[in-house]
């Protein structure tokens, strides 16, 4: 039960604050939405199949060209979350790119982002991809029974969800963590989210209920700290010194997360007592004794609540 309550403190303390949100209600857009493809527009349009149940959808279109894309938010967003529901369209032959976009970095004047999206043509496929400028790099495909409920054969609404906490990607579709999640790549660190849309037969993408949440209890992020840890180095290659402070010594706990809320190593046994200082050492591996991967990951005093992030170098 304890390990069940914290991975869910876990989960609420990562992404519990909602940054933005557009649900189009009233057939009125929330939020401002700015071509990153010129001129690619943002408009409300009414639609009784929308998964919101209002009536009312996005529509993103480019007249100009096949690709349209808009964006919103703010430029310093580094790490949180986006959420969207995508009509995917379906087609025999040649059939739409329709997805979202994470981190669009836009001041350099060569566009710079994360996506994912839908290709359900012949292809039948996701996938998670970077782009910088005009040239896209596949970080990863999924197809046929690595979909969650397969691949579609019509064309019908689903959820899209990318998280990015510093280097690390997890991808998310109708709320299923997609295969080999978190995928480690560090070349945009921050920027808007968006709707994408690539089409030759079919002219625009139809989006709803979009969510954009952010990490929140976490110092780092500029929020009060809830926590003493200190950890040195950090990041690290091989092993961190782990340091805090708390008033009751009472069966303090070290515990040690993944980004996703699964449990990677308790170091309770290995502590250090004195006075009120706690100390340990972790040397990046599980409990199984495997090296972890690269990435993100929380140490958390299960009694007091307190939690802190430390990276893991390659």
């Amino acid at each position: 039960m304890k390990v069940i309550c914290t991975i869910l403190l876990l989960s609420s303390m990562l992404f519990g604050q909602v940054l933005y949100e557009e649900y189009f209600t009233g057939g009125v857009a929330q939020l401002q939405w700015d071509p990153w493809v010129d001129p690619s527009v943002m408009t409300v349009v009414s639609d009784p199949t929308t998964p919101g149940g209002d009536s009312w959808i996005g529509c993103v279109s480019n007249d100009a060209a096949p690709i349209a894309a808009v964006f919103s938010g703010d430029y310093g967003l580094n790490d949180y979350s986006v959420e969207a529901y995508i009509f995917t369209e379906v087609a025999a032959a040649m059939g739409p790119y329709n997805g979202i976009c994470i981190r669009i970095d836009t001041a350099t004047g060569v566009n710079s982002l994360y996506q994912l999206i839908s290709d359900f043509d012949n292809d039948a496929r996701l996938r998670l991809r970077h782009i910088t400028g005009a040239t896209p790099t596949v970080i990863r495909d999924w197809s046929s029974g690595e979909i969650p409920g397969g691949v579609p054969s019509t064309s019908s609404w689903h959820k899209f969800k990318l998280t990015v906490i510093a280097d690390s990607i997890w991808a998310y579709y109708d709320d299923v963590e997609l295969p080999g999640c978190p995928y480690i790549d560090d070349r945009v660190t921050k920027g808007y989210f968006g709707i994408y849309f690539f089409g030759i037969l079919v002219d625009s993408t139809r989006c709803d209920d979009i969510v954009v949440t952010g990490p929140t209890g976490i110092s780092e992020y500029g929020s009060e700290p809830v926590s003493t840890f200190r950890v040195y180095p950090n990041p690290f290659r091989s092993n961190a010194d782990i340091r805090y402070q708390v008033p009751d010594m009472e069966n303090p706990t070290v515990i040690i997360y993944d980004a996703a809320g699964r449990l990677v190593r308790d170091l309770s046994s290995q502590m250090s007592v004195i006075g009120d200082q706690v100390s340990v050492s972790w040397n990046g591996r599980d409990g199984a004794g495997n090296a972890v991967a690269p990435g993100v990951y929380f140490i958390t005093d299960v009694k007091s609540n307190a939690l802190e992030k430390v990276v893991k170098l390659r």
